[in-house]
């Protein structure tokens, strides 16, 4: 994948269309910069760490607080409904995740598993997590050319791959009756943060984004060779709601074959996701940028540092 490969107007065009008008979710080919087989490896590596042990998974737990996003997140310890508050207070979401970033970045330390429990996985996160951070800056440097921008290099400068996170989320079979009854969920409605995250999901199905006129949630099916593009929040914030953060949750699958039967009751399979989430410089402040095409709209938000937006959001996400 290249800067020739996407067009940057058009990119500009669909993520405004997919992020705030009609589809919401923008999907990418990713077979340009990652193969299907290191996409299918990641998977594969995921369901490795899943597989290991309860302690040997607990070994790497994420540290105590809501500023770090590193390690691993056992069941009931991430509380996304905190952040936007759409859902019933005490549904719990039934999912777990594993968060690694760059081993550069001091203030968000990498947990690893000992690589005697699982040889391999790290050598392999962090170059897909290298590799993933390539396929964005062409991106951020097609988005800002596409929104008419100064330079292509106008959002890039404000990123660096030390602040990035790749997570590798599972989401373990729950009971179908349980969610429709809102007794449980998979992963409740939120915003992503950042820039914009790239979401590689398996076969299963299940994410869902919500249309801010009529309410209603819109499947975002798996489509073979292609990685999801959800707008955040700090892209948003910059480009003064022109672009706009993508509502989303982890809701049931649409498909027959993405349940099995336990007794009566019917239940999920195990669903696996991998988001990369493309995250500003904690430093950066986010404020209104010159976007030709946005001109003349009133100022929606007031400016703030992108640490700050993150402390306000994450505050009581992780539970101890």
């Amino acid at each position: 994948m290249d800067s020739a490969i996407i067009c940057p107007a058009a990119l500009g065009r669909c993520s405004r269309t997919s992020g705030g008008m009609s589809q919401y979710r923008l999907y990418l080919h990713h077979e340009l910069r990652y193969p299907e087989s290191v996409v299918e490896e990641a998977f594969a590596w995921s369901k490795k760490f899943y597989g290991l042990k309860e302690e040997d998974r607990a070994s790497a737990a994420h540290p105590p607080g809501s500023m770090i996003y590193r390690g691993y997140s056992k069941l009931g310890h991430e509380v996304v409904q905190a952040i936007e508050g759409e859902k019933f207070e005490g549904v719990p979401d039934i999912t777990e995740s594993y968060g690694i970033g760059s081993d550069e970045n001091p203030e968000q330390p990498n947990v690893w598993v000992e690589e005697s429990v699982l040889p391999g996985f790290r050598d392999f996160a962090l170059n897909f997590h290298a590799e993933c951070w390539k396929a964005s800056e062409i991106i951020l440097r097609a988005l800002a050319l596409g929104l008419g921008l100064p330079s292509e290099d106008s959002l890039l400068k404000f990123h660096s791959d030390i602040e990035n996170e790749l997570s590798y989320r599972h989401y373990p079979p729950i009971s179908e009756e349980k969610v429709r009854n809102g007794e449980v969920d998979r992963l409740g409605a939120h915003t992503d943060f950042d820039s914009f995250t790239l979401l590689f999901q398996d076969s299963l199905g299940g994410l869902t984004v919500k249309h801010p006129r009529t309410g209603k949630w819109i499947g975002a099916p798996p489509i073979e060779g292609a990685v999801v593009m959800n707008i955040g929040d700090a892209l948003e914030r910059w480009s003064n709601d022109y672009l706009t953060s993508t509502l989303h949750r982890v809701h049931l699958p649409p498909l027959e074959d993405s349940y099995d039967m336990e007794g009566k009751q019917r239940m999920t399979k195990p669903r696996f996701s991998i988001p990369y989430f493309v995250t500003p410089k904690g430093d950066t402040v986010l404020e209104r940028l010159d976007i030709p095409v946005a001109s003349g709209k009133e100022q929606k938000y007031k400016t703030i540092d992108y640490s700050e937006l993150c402390r306000q959001k994450s505050e009581g996400v992780f539970q101890n």
